[in-house]
């Protein structure tokens, strides 16, 4: 670290070290960020569980008294059910996939940061 802003380096080289430094510290922090949600990503479970969990609070009473009525509605409700398991499974499976694509982003951001100021530092001695 003393390298980059030792007494020898120019004023503008310094200024690239700090920036860069900077950078560097910056992409390592979201590398970590998006590595935690990767290692803590969301499941939702199978679709029992999710109608179990989430579907329940779609059984309101019922506004008609006959069976066929009833049987409607119960289907008009699963299929909600159904829909809303498959928007929500959609929606994790894209999260996670996005934050796959932002760590190998970070990654490759620190990798070409830390070689840049590696070979500027290199070649400045």
């Amino acid at each position: 670290m003393t390298k980059l802003f030792s007494k020898e380096k120019d004023i503008f080289l310094k200024v690239i070290n700090s920036i860069l430094v900077i950078w560097l510290m910056v992409a390592i922090v979201i590398t970590f960020g998006v590595g935690i949600k990767l290692i803590n990503k969301e499941n939702i479970g199978t679709y029992e569980e999710y109608a179990k969990e989430v579907c329940v609070l779609d059984k309101l009473p019922y506004e008609c008294t006959d069976d066929e009525c009833k049987k409607e509605i119960d289907e008009e409700r699963k299929e909600n059910c159904e829909y809303y398991y498959l928007q929500d499974k959609k929606s994790v499976d894209q999260m996670n996939k996005v934050n796959i694509d932002n760590i190998l982003i970070s990654i490759s951001n620190i990798v070409i940061v830390s070689l840049f100021l590696h070979l500027l530092n290199k070649r400045a001695k």
